[in-house]
């Protein structure tokens, strides 16, 4: 606040200095001229018709790009066909556009044209960046611990394209404003905000001029404002799914661990380039049986894993597993946003409050009750060790999962593994020999 009084004090001491309202009105006739203007009706409705054609634009266009870059993504030919159109949209001087446009469609539909060449292409832009940055392990992760996908994009897909939207938001709502005040000024449609502000210039009103100015600044803030705000609660939505999955769809889920079923890979080859990871390996895990792979690291044991999952395709051989699986992979996979027993809660098939009470004996004290964000390296994998295991996966596959764990953690993990296993095959990789004894598990080496 104290900026712009500094600046509306610059501003008085210039128009001072000029002391000709027709080059420049001072503050306090231009405050004379928004305070007649706030009092007639016509003001409002003037603002309220420019207002409507320029924000149902704005968010139609936000629609409309987010719908063609998600396409783009997902179909090649959809990405060459849009990418000229959005070049042309991102560089096209406006004030060129309107002109052509007033020709073409008169000054109503110039109008709706020259906001869509401003607010079209972030939202495009928005929507291809996000789909590229979707966390895919995690939203893999879940759909394999049985979350249904509905949820998955809850509480992972949409707030990782938050943040994009909200960048958009910011660049195209306020500049929809400004291009399409700017082409009511070149077409000057009636009953327009443009018409006013061409009346103004021809009465050589400056004070009206820079009053109607600040009242286009203002809209096109509080638009800005309004939308951010709208997208920023969106990132709420995990909240939402644990809502969600508080009605049917956790009994649906609350199916016994009991269940089980094999792990099977047979002949499976995977090459990355030139490099061979994997040659001609098979592995098979039936329920009740617990195996450890034990082999030196960059030998292959997290891309057959992978393979194992559905998480990558082998190049040859073939794979056998349940649709569900308690899963922890090497990369962090928790709900961010929610606390280490939601994100045990969100996969649980009986999420009970013996469930609660075994994750808090695990966890140490008061971290049950932390957002994943605050929780420490060690403490986030046991979370995940958690999820897995109290998830309703048919079987339990495990990437490094004591990880950083210290002797007497790790030995405290593996016991919660075994203790909740209920017969289900356990396939674990590791570089400890002590972890395969403290799950009383065979270990095997990968042979490349």
């Amino acid at each position: 606040m104290a900026a712009v009084l500094f600046w509306v004090a610059v501003w008085l001491v210039a128009a001072c200095a000029v002391d000709n309202d027709l080059l420049l009105a001072s503050p306090v006739d231009v405050a004379a001229s928004l305070a007649a203007n706030f009092a007639s009706a016509s003001f409002w409705a003037t603002v309220a018709a420019s207002g409507a054609r320029i924000a149902a634009t704005s968010v139609a266009c936000a629609v409309i790009g987010a719908v063609l870059g998600l396409l783009s993504v997902r179909f090649r030919l959809v990405e060459r066909l849009c990418a000229p159109l959005v070049l042309v949209m991102k560089s096209a001087p406006v004030a060129c556009v309107a002109v052509i446009l007033l020709v073409m469609l008169g000054p109503a539909g110039a109008v709706v044209v020259v906001v869509a060449f401003v607010s079209l292409p972030p939202f495009f832009v928005a929507a291809t960046e996000a789909a590229r940055a979707r966390p895919r392990d995690a939203e893999r992760v879940l759909a394999l611990l049985g979350v249904s996908p509905a949820r998955v994009f809850l509480v992972c897909t949409w707030p990782a394209c938050v943040p994009f939207f909200k960048a958009a938001a910011k660049t195209a709502v306020a500049t929809s404003w400004r291009a399409g005040v700017t082409a009511e000024l070149l077409g000057v449609p009636l009953g327009s905000i443009g018409s006013a502000v061409y009346v103004s210039k021809l009465t050589l009103d400056a004070a009206g001029l820079l009053a109607w100015t600040i009242v286009v600044m203002a809209c096109g803030w509080a638009c800005e404002k309004l939308a951010v705000g709208l997208v920023g609660l969106t990132a709420k939505s995990p909240r939402l799914a644990l809502r969600k999955g508080k009605g049917g769809e956790g009994e649906k889920r609350a199916e016994p661990a009991s269940r089980r079923a094999s792990i099977s890979l047979s002949d499976v080859d995977k090459s990355y380039g030139e490099s061979a990871v994997l040659d001609g390996v098979s592995l098979r895990v039936v329920p009740g049986r617990r195996v450890c792979l034990m082999a030196p690291t960059g030998s292959g044991k997290t891309t057959l894993l992978r393979i194992a999952l559905g998480l990558e395709r082998p190049d040859a051989g073939s794979v056998e597993r349940p649709s569900r699986v308690g899963v922890v992979l090497q990369t962090p996979t928790l709900v961010e946003s929610l606390t280490a027993w939601e994100n045990v809660l969100l996969a649980a098939s009986r999420p009970t409050q013996a469930v609660r009470a075994q994750l808090e004996a695990l966890l140490p004290p008061g971290c049950a009750d932390k957002p994943a964000c605050d929780l420490s390296g060690g403490t986030r994998r046991l979370t995940e060790v958690a999820r897995a295991v109290f998830s309703p996966g048919e079987a339990v596959v495990l990437d490094e999962p004591f990880a950083g764990l210290d002797e007497q953690t790790r030995l405290r993990a593996c016991a919660f593994v075994l203790d909740h296993l209920n017969g289900r095959p356990l396939v674990v990789a590791t570089h400890e020999p002590q972890d395969a004894r403290a799950l009383d598990a065979c270990y095997t080496s990968l042979v490349s």
